[in-house]
């Protein structure tokens, strides 16, 4: 399978990507207010304006949790966690697509950050929600599946005990270090942020990206001026969660912000297929694609 890979024109918000970044966080306490038609409309169509990295045919929508209810179509969402949240943002996609998992994780996430930039919260939801009648409101065909939903909306000032609990046992607040999951050459050195300074906030917006459970499962090697990037598969997880692979979503979320970074940073570069041979790979990680620094 060929794609015609490239870098994506460049996605401008009214705020640097890098503090966008920091400002987002996964928001389960929403206030319950509605937001305005045209910031709806928005939300809606920026992703149908993107460049995806594997060219998959998406076709972007909102749920309004009161038309879903009003419906006997309601959906508790992740495990009945989110409160007051009354907006979802979806990504419906062909069932034979053949890479469709990144560019899904890729256009939600870019349009989170373009959410932050909006001042609204959001949640990622890949795990737990009623597909069925979700799809449904969407007008979802037989040939389409709705991998992943976010929820979307006005955080509420104050935090409600069960998100505390649940950030708290996702471990929500703590990522791995650099060492862990970027690497110079082969697995065993890992590449120092002084070691490529220009690309070391570019990495650090990475680092920050969020994944389901917090897993951060992107791996990064760095060498002969290409950043490749491979997927640490959590097998067991995987299994959890047969409705849709979570962990290549995620590794569609830090694609995005890298080439986000990258871009407002005026680094040079393309996406590529070019899988390297790096001697004691893990049976368990997955090749996914290459970015050559011009």
């Amino acid at each position: 399978m060929c794609y015609n890979f490239s870098m994506a024109k460049n996605i401008t918000f009214n705020q640097p990507v890098a503090e966008l970044i920091k400002k987002r966080v996964s928001c389960r306490s929403f206030d319950g207010r509605g937001l305005e038609s045209k910031m709806l409309e928005a939300l809606e169509k920026f992703p149908a304006g993107l460049e995806l990295p594997f060219n998959s045919r998406l076709r972007f929508g909102i749920i309004d949790r009161e038309k879903v209810k009003a419906e006997s179509m309601f959906s508790t969402g992740s495990y009945g966690m989110i409160k007051g949240v009354r907006f979802y943002l979806s990504a419906l996609v062909q069932k034979n697509a053949p890479r469709p998992w990144e560019d899904i994780g890729f256009a939600l996430e870019a349009t989170v950050l373009y959410a932050t930039a909006l001042d609204l919260g959001s949640c990622w939801i890949g795990g737990i929600f009623d597909r069925k009648h979700f799809g449904r409101a969407l007008g979802m065909g037989a040939d389409e599946r709705l991998p992943a939903v976010v929820a979307v909306g006005r955080p509420d000032v104050k935090r409600s005990l069960r998100e505390r609990l649940v950030r708290w046992s996702d471990k929500g607040n703590l990522r791995k270090g650099p060492a862990g999951l970027f690497f110079a050459g082969d697995w065993q050195a890992p590449l120092l942020y002084e070691g490529l300074p220009q690309w070391a906030p570019v990495l650090e917006c990475v680092r920050l990206a969020p994944s389901a459970s917090n897993k951060q499962p992107w791996r990064i090697v760095f060498r002969d001026e290409y950043f490749h990037f491979f997927l640490d598969r959590d097998r067991a997880y995987s299994a959890l969660m047969p409705k849709a692979d979570l962990q290549r979503i995620d590794m569609g979320i830090a694609i995005c912000h890298f080439q986000l970074a990258a871009a407002e940073a005026g680094l040079k570069g393309e996406w590529s297929e070019n899988e390297p041979q790096v001697l004691g790979t893990p049976g368990h990680f997955e090749y996914i694609i290459s970015y050559a620094i011009r």
